[in-house]
């Protein structure tokens, strides 16, 4: 979780770091329905697209999405993204694919993972 950090230049939400060293990526349940219709999470360093690939990909088009994690998906293709901004720090927002700016989702990774929890 060192190196994910350095990749950021500063320390992650202690809320992000648990639920990542407890479940590293995966995907929703199968037949399960949420309010975000979140389709699974993004692992770090590990499948086929991992976090840091996929963060250099979408930064590396879209300067304004800077200090911003993708760290799920939904059933769309849309990217939830953890702002590690100054500003909004640990606020979630979901970027639309066919949008220039994200959307505001939650105040807090842990309010969206307690969400996410009840619709289970």
């Amino acid at each position: 979780m060192i190196g994910f950090e350095k990749l950021f230049n500063c320390l992650l939400p202690n809320s992000f770091k648990e639920f990542y060293f407890l479940n590293n990526g995966g995907f929703f349940p199968d037949g399960s329905h949420n309010r975000f219709t979140l389709g699974g999470f993004n692992s770090i360093k590990y499948g086929d697209l991992p976090i840091e690939r996929l963060y250099k990909d979408v930064t590396d088009d879209f300067e304004n999405l800077n200090q911003m994690i993708p760290f799920a998906y939904d059933y769309e293709g849309n990217l939830f993204l953890l702002s590690l901004k100054k500003e909004d720090f640990n606020c979630v927002y979901i970027w639309l694919l066919n949008d220039e700016e994200p959307e505001y989702v939650s105040k807090s990774f842990d309010l969206f993972i307690s969400d996410l929890a009840e619709d289970i």
